[in-house]
């Protein structure tokens, strides 16, 4: 690999560990790469193996193609229907697409969950205080849980919350899949009067 791949390879790793909120030592866990490979890989110090770069494209959530492009990124990221990749939850079977990669500068995610039936999917752990999630149900129906707040949400519904209380989804009653379109936004700079309001009604 030249020394402008490898720079672009380091630095779309690097954005897309951060932008999913992982150490590389978590990301060593998730991909089975070494912490310290991992770490030589960010700084373009070391040349990865296809097998490396495979073993982090998936924990990353992102397709192969993305990491090994040789022509310089384009203003329009495309991702191809054949490329995407389901990530299926051990234990719910939920499914997990994420629609990458982003343009440069990104950091909201943006992805498709579909739950089974009879199928609860969470609860999920809180993020970071101040993050949005935007959910459209594509089809089903479906029960979100945010903390004590429950919403009932038939097909064409959708809703926007603070995601900074453990939630989930809930398709227990459901026969059919519950498909969802979900958009998470990161806390932004003015969230900050929301964290002190936060701190004072603990």
């Amino acid at each position: 690999m030249d020394d402008n791949l490898l720079t672009r390879i380091a630095q779309t790793i690097r954005r897309r560990r951060e932008e999913m909120g992982l150490t590389v030592r978590a990301l060593a866990g998730r991909s089975g790469v070494s912490s310290s490979m991992i770490s030589d890989v960010e700084r373009a110090a070391k040349s990865p193996t296809i097998s490396t770069l495979a073993a982090l494209s998936e924990a990353l959530e992102m397709p192969l193609s993305t990491l090994v492009e040789s022509r310089e990124p384009s203003q329009l990221r495309v991702l191809r229907a054949a490329e995407r990749q389901w990530l299926v939850e051990s234990g719910t079977g939920a499914k997990r697409d994420c629609f990458m990669p982003t343009v440069a500068g990104s950091k909201v995610e943006f992805l498709r969950y579909v739950v089974p039936p009879r199928t609860l999917a969470g609860p999920f752990p809180a993020h970071a205080l101040g993050t949005i999630e935007h959910v459209y149900l594509v089809s089903g129906a479906l029960r979100i849980t945010l903390g004590n707040d429950v919403a009932d949400l038939e097909a064409g519904d959708s809703c926007s919350c603070y995601a900074d209380l453990p939630h989930g989804f809930d398709n227990r009653d459901g026969k059919t899949p519950a498909e969802l379109i979900i958009v998470v936004e990161p806390p932004h700079a003015s969230m900050s009067d929301r964290a002190r309001r936060h701190e004072k009604g603990r």
